[in-house]
């Protein structure tokens, strides 16, 4: 039976780059399809030119392309992504990290009620947090560049999850805007501290999860995901 060449998989490879696939393990996946399928065609016609099955079988994909397989994949892997967090988040809830959560959450609580102006001073505090924030996105999203072009491939999907933070930056204005709409009468009262105080405390904990916790278990973490990767320097 006629085969895909070496040569040919190259070509596959450069196909999928061209259609706007930006995850080498989708390209993986999408290759294998395709060079699969091309063998199929060739059983029933093996004078098909490679190029002409190709294309035939691109067209299965409907108008969007690849699009709807990439979008797939990414909510799966979003999806493994919140679990990893949450298994790590839930680590902070049990002993003995439940006292790094709970001292937290007690000195937010008093800055709140117990100091004048405290949710203002808290408040303040956040704006640094967040050049923090971007500036540690901006220099993982440099070791990603640097990853890419030392393995000569593009990112896996979970990796560009990890080294992005998840994404979780689109709500980092959340505590600030909460902080926007609590009356001014309200600002030390005790249940305003203990709300405001767990949503910060919360906050603290995914932002230092996503851009300390998980990058540190890169490695780790996908070479459970992608299996092949225990065979290689990720």
């Amino acid at each position: 039976m006629k085969k895909v060449s070496p040569q040919q998989i190259n070509r596959l490879f450069q196909f999928t780059n061209q259609h706007f696939v930006d995850y080498y393990d989708v390209q993986l996946e999408l290759v294998d399809h395709l060079a699969n399928a091309i063998e199929d065609q060739w059983q029933e016609n093996p004078e098909k030119d490679f190029e002409t099955a190709l294309e035939e079988e691109f067209k299965k994909f409907g108008v969007f392309g690849f699009l709807e397989v990439v979008e797939s994949r990414q909510v799966a892997m979003q999806k493994r992504y919140h679990q990893l967090m949450w298994k790590e988040a839930k680590a902070f809830l049990k002993l003995p990290k439940v006292f790094i959560t709970a001292t937290c959450f007690m000195v937010l609580f008093t800055v709140i009620t117990r100091i004048p102006n405290g949710i203002f001073i808290l408040a303040a505090f956040l704006l640094p947090l967040i050049v923090v924030y971007f500036s540690t996105l901006f220099s993982k999203t440099k070791k990603k560049k640097a990853i890419i072009k030392n393995n000569n491939r593009k990112p896996y999907l979970l990796e560009s999850l990890i080294l992005q933070a998840g994404q979780v930056g689109s709500y980092i204005g959340f505590p600030i805007q909460v902080f926007i709409f609590i009356p001014d009468h309200l600002m030390s009262n005790f249940w305003v501290g203990i709300i405001y105080g767990a949503l910060l405390t919360a906050f603290g904990l995914v932002f230092y999860i996503t851009l300390f916790l998980l990058p540190r278990k890169r490695d780790e973490i996908l070479q459970d995901a992608y299996p092949e990767l225990k065979w290689q320097q990720v």
